[in-house]
């Protein structure tokens, strides 16, 4: 499958200059009987997903500083001459947005009426002469992809007008992903206006997945925007300290401190190596393995067992083994088996990663592993251990070093049985508290307090 399947989103927030801070006397708290009940409905995972992408613009180094919404029922139209499938692909979307009984409703307007959510399909120069880009701006769309973007103006918190230019490659004749597309920017335009890396099955996953949907996590996310316990324009520093609890980018460094307590201390130069320039990186909590080159089925069988062995170790560590597609996925752990005549060594292998950085916190996004073998009995004797290494530290950006060598894992009665200092590293690397993009010596000094 061609990479012009794959999408991307971008939104820019107008915000009127000195009106934008203007907040009417009780629209910076939350009552405690409502922020209980708020608590209770929403879970940990579903507010600090929120956090991460309604304070955030995708492309930009800050946080936004408050809550944008919309107070009265915003009308869509579709201007230029938008086909009937994307007449439909929109129409779905308003369905799948009202179904969860908001305060607002998706209304579809005429092409002659005046829309507040204004709706462009077209090609790349009509999008952007629409949406009047920036070079810049242009600069940064992958062209040969399905990609929206949009703009929103606001006031004092409350969305006005919203314009979304879409762009299909037309070299997609079987549509596939578009009224995801539609779906994604109309709910962006909405509020929702950042992207992430935390879960690839979201609609706000930031990098291509086939398997994008509007999950039930984003429904929370919509829901919990339009709760009327939460104000229009209520202040990113208000929310903070109203979810201090369960907010794992507040208090970071007791939270680590407490965590900490928890593990042995000779664990400590283990995890100062998995930091990087950027801070530490990891993959997201749901994480492809996807697989090519000559793999056999002892090969694929290990690899089985290892994925298995690795779910136990932390529920924010799912790994699944992928359907092999024609072209190479941008995200995931992807495993490539070589096999060579000319090679030398028994085992040769290569990590390369690659760092997403657009959103809020930065992610490992990808693990490019080559393994190469020649064919000597020596390479056969050591494939399997190979193969449970390459998978191992593909979570990590810590590099495999000889002092692991026999020491990471054992098997008994066909099952992979990793050690305890690698389980507890993995458990501690992958804990919510130790947040994407942390610095080293923000971790040295959380567990000196």
């Amino acid at each position: 499958m061609p990479s012009f399947f794959k999408s991307k989103s971008l939104w820019m927030w107008i915000i009127p200059i000195l009106l934008s801070g203007c907040l009417n006397k009780n629209d910076d708290s939350i009552s405690s009987e409502n922020l209980a009940k708020l608590k209770s409905k929403y879970d940990t995972e579903a507010i600090n997903y929120f956090y991460e992408t309604v304070f955030h613009e995708d492309y930009s180094k800050i946080k936004l500083d408050n809550i944008s919404k919309w107070k009265s029922n915003p009308k869509i139209v579709l201007l230029g001459h938008p086909s009937s499938s994307e007449i439909e692909y929109v129409k779905k979307s308003i369905a799948e947005i009202n179904k969860l009984n908001l305060p607002i409703e998706c209304i579809l307007g005429e092409p002659r009426d005046s829309g507040s959510i204004n709706i462009l399909f077209g090609n790349f120069e009509e999008v952007s002469t629409y949406l009047n880009l920036d070079n810049r701006l242009k600069s940064e769309i992958d062209t040969s992809a399905h990609f929206g973007i949009g703009h929103v103006t606001s006031q004092d918190g409350e969305i006005s007008k919203a314009g979304i230019g879409i762009c299909y490659n037309k070299n997609d004749s079987a549509h596939l992903g578009r009224q995801n597309v539609v779906l994604e920017e109309i709910v962006q335009s909405l509020g929702i206006g950042g992207d992430s890396y935390t879960h690839p099955r979201s609609l706000f996953f930031q990098n291509y997945n086939p398997e994008k949907s509007f999950t039930n996590l984003d429904r929370q996310l919509l829901s919990l925007l339009y709760e009327p316990a939460i104000p229009v324009n209520f202040p990113r520093k208000s929310f903070e300290t109203d979810f201090s609890d369960v907010l794992y980018a507040v208090n970071t460094a007791e939270k680590i401190k407490n965590l900490w307590q928890k593990f042995p201390r000779d664990l400590d130069s283990e995890v100062e190596r998995c930091f990087t320039g950027a801070g530490l990186l990891k993959h997201p909590k749901e994480t492809n393995i996807h697989l090519y080159g000559s793999v056999d089925k002892e090969d694929s069988a290990t690899i089985t067992r290892v994925i298995f062995s690795l779910n136990q170790i932390s529920p924010n560590l799912t790994l699944k083994l992928a359907r092999r597609t024609a072209f190479e996925p941008d995200h995931g752990v992807v495993l490539t088996f070589n096999e060579s005549d000319q090679q030398k060594e028994a085992i040769r292998l290569s990590n390369e990663v690659s760092m997403g950085k657009s959103c809020m916190f930065p992610k490992l996004i990808k693990s490019k592993i080559s393994l190469s073998f020649n064919k000597s009995a020596r390479s056969r004797i050591l494939r399997q251990q190979s193969i449970v290494d390459a998978l191992y530290f593909s979570l990590l950006t810590r590099p495999k070093r000889q002092t692991d060598e026999g020491e990471l894992f054992e098997i008994k009665a066909g099952v992979i049985h990793f050690h305890k200092r690698y389980t507890d590293l993995l458990k501690l690397i992958y804990s919510n508290e130790f947040l994407d993009g942390l610095a080293l010596n923000e971790f040295r000094a959380a567990k000196s307090m």
